[in-house]
């Protein structure tokens, strides 16, 4: 960081963007480039062309356009070895961990962009803060080591086998300075994981917020729902979820489940499973505003959007416990409940369900908790006051 200005120069690097593409990383680097171009800095966008992280196809063409008013420079993904990669996967799933050498080569086997990579050799020097995120993508990796000192990573890190490999310590710990977006993201790096980090700090993430909810843009429904929004995967524990409510059921509850997003884990075929597919903004908002609450069953967060857009509808939230991340913003919050088996899940429902009141209480805490930390223009001004003051303490 050499630049004495706080308007600085900045390059945001990462694997994926675009305003189709869903991710929480790609959402937090398309929110901060808005941020910091809105407030006078110069900002580019260096990414690939793939969208799909689990192909690496080049869906999109190379070159340099201007998206939604932000500079973006695409590069094709040149080399991936999706056979290697996947058994390696498959390994560190089965022995929870790989061998040092073997990390390297799981990294290796990923998809790489040499374009990108020589791009990034060639411009570092010319901008203030290369910000990347997030830490896992071997192309992410890659780009890191080229940005010398001028490296802020936003690692969007998880309690997860990856986050424990070598090559990610070494990298976390040689990084310019490391924002977090949430104290439990930052506790399970600096304390659990014991990273080593000169410059850190907690930033959040922001959140567009809406209009607050009516009731006439609720989902209108006889009998009381809980929503999934969210990708259908094992790692947000979906399937327990299925369990639950199936038991539920079974056991004579009156509630439904409305599942809306996509993924390898689709409900099964009861009439307590509500599948929507992939919902458009407006129908989510309506789903949002009329449920009883939204369901997070997952073990691992980083900050998790789609809890701040349930309180920001006027909505509680039921968590699994053992995720530190949502557990933690529904303590600090006072925006819902907690679960950690089924007996506690339906203890849960049942209380939201007997006490109507208190539930929309739970939701008003919610959203002025999302109010008063994760509104855009706050997250950015954090962050830059962060960047100013790390930049003072001079190089390591």
């Amino acid at each position: 960081m050499r630049s004495k200005s706080k308007l600085f120069r900045a390059a945001f690097v990462l694997a994926r963007y675009g305003q189709a593409i869903i991710g929480g990383a790609e959402t937090l680097a398309n929110g901060l480039a808005h941020q910091a171009q809105e407030q006078g800095w110069e900002v580019e966008v260096w990414t690939t062309c793939a969208t799909d992280y689990t192909t690496w196809a080049n869906r999109l063409s190379p070159g340099t356009a201007v998206e939604q008013g932000i500079l973006v420079r695409r590069f094709p993904v040149d080399d991936w070895d999706p056979a290697t990669f996947h058994y390696l996967n498959r390994q560190l799933g089965l022995r929870c961990a790989l061998p040092v050498e073997r990390q390297y080569d799981w990294l290796a086997a990923g998809p790489h962009s040499g374009a990108l990579l020589d791009h990034v050799a060639r411009h570092a020097a010319d901008f203030d803060a290369l910000i990347m995120m997030p830490y896992l993508h071997s192309i992410t990796y890659d780009a890191a080591w080229l940005a010398g000192d001028r490296l802020v990573l936003w690692p969007c890190l998880h309690d997860e086998r990856y986050a424990y490999m070598e090559p990610f310590r070494l990298l976390m710990e040689s990084a310019w300075g490391v924002a977090f977006i949430s104290p439990e993201e930052a506790q399970l790096a600096l304390q659990g994981l014991r990273f080593h980090v000169e410059r850190k700090a907690v930033i959040g993430c922001g959140v567009r917020v809406a209009a607050p909810p009516v009731v006439a843009q609720a989902e209108h429904e006889e009998e009381p729902y809980l929503l999934y929004l969210g990708r259908l995967e094992e790692g947000k524990n979906v399937p327990l979820l299925y369990e639950y409510m199936a038991r539920h059921a079974l056991e004579g509850g009156n509630l439904r489940l409305i599942i809306a997003g996509d993924g390898p884990c689709k409900p099964p075929q009861d009439a307590v499973f509500d599948y929507r597919g992939q919902v458009d903004e407006e129908e989510k908002q309506r789903l949002l505003a009329g449920a009883l609450a939204l369901c997070l069953p997952s073990y691992n967060e980083s900050f998790s959007l789609v809890l701040m857009e349930s309180w920001l509808a006027g909505r509680p939230a039921l968590v699994w416990a053992d995720c530190a991340v949502t557990s933690g913003h529904v303590r600090r919050s006072d925006g819902g409940l907690s679960f950690a088996g089924y007996l506690s899940f339906k203890d849960a429902v049942d209380a939201l369900l007997e006490n109507p009141q208190r539930a929309m209480e739970m939701g008003s805490n919610g959203r002025s908790y999302v109010l008063a930390n994760y509104q855009w223009p706050d997250v950015f001004a954090r962050f830059a006051e962060t960047l100013a003051a790390w930049e003072g303490q001079g190089s390591p």
